[in-house]
């Protein structure tokens, strides 16, 4: 990824300011995250990997244009686009490895926040920040797994609501067999007249 640093901090600040994760952010809290060095903005290339399964780092990522696919053990998990996605925080919040790989779908360009240069904030202003990133991402989490459950439960409602169709189908398929038995069955006690008759009436 290409990094870009200090010249553009300004442009960087108004950027953050829109989006949504750091409505909780005063002015200054954004200089003390500059000051510190935890943001930078970075530009990824199509195909490019921005994130890799197992790694452990602080930080996460801020999408600001482009998409980005996660995949888990080789299947795609997660497609995120639109400015001010946020990806890559659960490893931060966890503690733990990345949980997936995350690769772009084209160029792009992100805000990265390392969130292990915090620990080197002065400690009143570290517990508040910490605090509110904290309360704020748990949020974005939240709504990120609202969402995928009730794409799980419109996709279960379709589940039962093909299988009970399918039912339905078979059941109407095993009752013409049965009819279909029970003229055969009829057919048998005719006489051949009779039989080639009724076979020439049937429209198949």
């Amino acid at each position: 990824m290409e990094r870009f640093d200090g010249a553009q901090a300004g442009d960087l600040r108004a950027l953050m300011r829109g989006l949504p994760l750091w409505a909780d952010f005063a002015d200054e809290d954004l200089d003390l995250l500059f000051s510190s060095g935890a943001v930078r903005l970075s530009r990824f290339a199509a195909g490019e990997t921005v994130v890799e399964e197992g790694n452990y780092e602080k930080s996460f990522f801020v999408l600001l244009g482009g998409a980005v696919r996660a995949i888990r053990a080789g299947r795609q998990v997660a497609a995120m686009a639109g400015p001010g996605t946020v990806f890559g925080e659960m490893s931060f919040i966890l503690g733990k490895g990345r949980t997936a790989t995350v690769v772009a779908d084209g160029p792009g360009e992100c805000l990265v926040v390392d969130m292990g240069y915090v620990d080197f904030l002065p400690s009143p202003e570290r517990e508040d920040f910490l605090i509110r990133i904290f309360r704020r991402l748990a949020a974005i989490v939240s709504d990120r797994l609202g969402s995928a459950n009730a794409r799980k439960a419109a996709i279960l409602t379709a589940i039962r609501e093909r299988r009970e169709a399918l039912r339905a189908h078979v059941a109407r398929e095993r009752e013409a067999l049965s009819n279909l038995r029970r003229e055969l069955s009829a057919l048998d006690t005719a006489d051949d007249e009779e039989v080639l008759r009724q076979l020439l009436d049937r429209r198949f």
